[in-house]
C-alpha cells in the first residue's frame, strides 16, 4: 500500500466518526424532497456501516498486518524488475522476502506493531479485538502468501537454475575450504548450455580445469578478504587470458535476466524507435540504437566527452573544429536582443571547441 493511500485512509477513518453524527440529522430539517430524503438515507446507511467497520480493532489490525506484508512483496517486486538483476540476486531476494513474512507470524511488523498496545486509532475508541480469531487469520494469510510463493518460485532451488548462483560472489564460499566447490554446478551449466556454447566457439572440455584456475587465482590474490573489487568486469581483466572459456560460459549466463520486465521494456523502446515514419530501419541499426536506449547511462550521468573526441578525430572529412559561429547583432535581419547576450554566447561556443 502507497503512503499515499494509507493517507487516505485514515483520513477516511477521522472522518468517518463525524459521518455517522451528521447521518443521524433528521433531512425533513433541511427541506429536502421525497427523493434526495430516501438517498440520503441509504448514504446514512453506508455511513454508519463503514464507521461500524473501521470502529472494529479485529479489522484494523488486519489491515495492518496486510500492510506490512504488502510492503516486503512491493520492495520484492522492485528488486526482481531492476534491470541488473541476474537470477543469483532474485533467489537471495525471494529467500529473504519469504523469511521475513514468515517472521511476521511470531512478531509483528512495524504497522501492527503501532496498533497492538492501544484501544484508540486517531482519536476514536476501538471495539474489542478477538485475539484468537486474529492469530487464526494472520496465519492463514502468511502461510498462504508463503505456499505461493513456493509454489511460483520452487523451481530456483533445484537444477541448472540453482546452479546459476555461481555467477554472484555472495553465494561463493569466504575461504577455499573444498576443493570440488562449485564443480557439479558447473557441469551442469555445461550440459545445458552445450550446443550455445559450441556455436559461439567455446572450447568446453577446458571449461572444468579453467574453472578450477580460475577458483584458486581469486583465493590466492585475497578474494576473501576483500583485496579486490568483487565483480565480473574486474574478474574478467584479471584472467581473461588464462581462462577465457568458463569466463565466456559466466558472460553468457549474467545475460539471462531474472524476469521478462527488461523483455517488456526492449519491446517498449522498439516501438518508440521504430515508428510508422522510420519503419524502414535496418536490423543492424535498430539493434545499435536499442542498445544505446537500453545499456547507456542516464542522461544525468553520461559523460559525452569521449563520444565527442571520437567524432572530431575519426571521420572522413573535416568536422571544422575551428568554426565559432556568428551571432547576429541588435539592428540586423533577426538580430538577437542584446549584445550582452550575443557575446556570451560567442563565448560559450569558443570555450567548447
Amino acid at each position: 500500500m502507497k503512503t499515499s493511500e494509507l493517507e487516505k485512509m485514515q483520513l477516511l477513518f477521522r472522518n468517518a466518526h463525524a459521518i455517522g453524527k451528521r447521518a443521524c440529522l433528521s433531512p425533513t430539517s433541511h427541506g429536502c424532497s421525497q427523493e434526495a430524503t430516501n438517498i440520503n438515507a441509504v448514504l446514512r446507511a453506508k455511513a454508519k456501516g463503514f464507521l461500524n467497520i473501521a470502529k472494529d480493532g479485529g479489522v484494523l489490525r488486519f489491515c495492518c498486518l496486510l500492510h506490512d506484508t504488502i510492503y516486503q512483496l512491493s520492495n520484492l517486486s522492485k528488486s526482481l524488475q531492476r534491470s541488473v538483476s541476474i537470477l543469483a540476486e532474485a533467489q537471495s531476494c525471494l529467500s529473504s522476502t519469504q523469511a521475513v513474512i514468515e517472521k511476521y507470524k511470531l512478531r509483528p511488523g512495524p504497522k501492527l506493531r503501532a496498533v497492538l498496545d492501544t484501544d484508540t486509532y486517531e482519536g476514536v475508541l476501538l471495539k474489542p479485538t478477538n485475539a484468537d480469531q486474529h492469530d487464526k487469520a494472520k496465519n492463514e494469510l502468511i502461510n498462504s502468501l508463503c505456499r505461493c510463493i513456493t509454489a511460483g518460485f520452487g523451481d530456483v532451488n533445484s537444477g541448472v537454475l540453482q546452479a546459476m548462483r555461481l555467477t554472484s560472489f555472495q553465494c561463493w564460499q569466504e575461504a577455499d575450504t573444498s576443493s570440488d566447490f562449485g564443480d557439479e554446478e558447473v557441469n551442469k551449466l555445461i550440459s545445458h548450455f552445450r550446443p550455445l556454447l559450441l556455436s559461439a566457439g567455446v572450447d568446453v572440455e577446458l571449461i572444468p580445469e579453467q574453472w578450477t584456475i580460475l577458483k584458486t587465482e581469486l583465493y590466492t590474490a585475497g578474494f576473501s578478504q576483500g583485496t579486490f573489487e568483487k565483480t565480473w568486469p574486474t574478474v574478467n581483466r584479471m584472467l581473461r587470458h588464462w581462462c577465457p572459456d568458463v569466463l565466456d560460459l559466466f558472460d553468457a549466463l549474467l545475460t539471462i535476466t531474472a524476469t521478462t520486465a527488461d523483455c517488456k521494456r526492449g519491446f517498449s523502446v522498439m516501438k518508440q524507435v521504430k515508428s510508422d515514419w522510420r519503419s524502414r530501419l535496418k536490423g543492424e541499426t535498430l539493434s545499435d540504437l536499442l542498445k544505446t536506449q537500453l545499456c547507456s547511462p542516464d542522461i544525468k550521468d553520461f559523460d559525452p566527452s569521449k563520444a565527442i573526441d571520437i567524432w572530431h578525430a575519426d571521420s572522413l572529412r573535416s568536422h571544422r573544429p575551428q568554426f565559432v559561429r556568428k551571432h547576429r547583432t541588435k539592428g540586423t535581419e533577426g538580430g538577437s536582443d542584446s549584445d550582452g547576450s550575443s557575446k556570451e554566447m560567442s563565448s560559450e561556443c569558443s570555450e567548447d571547441i
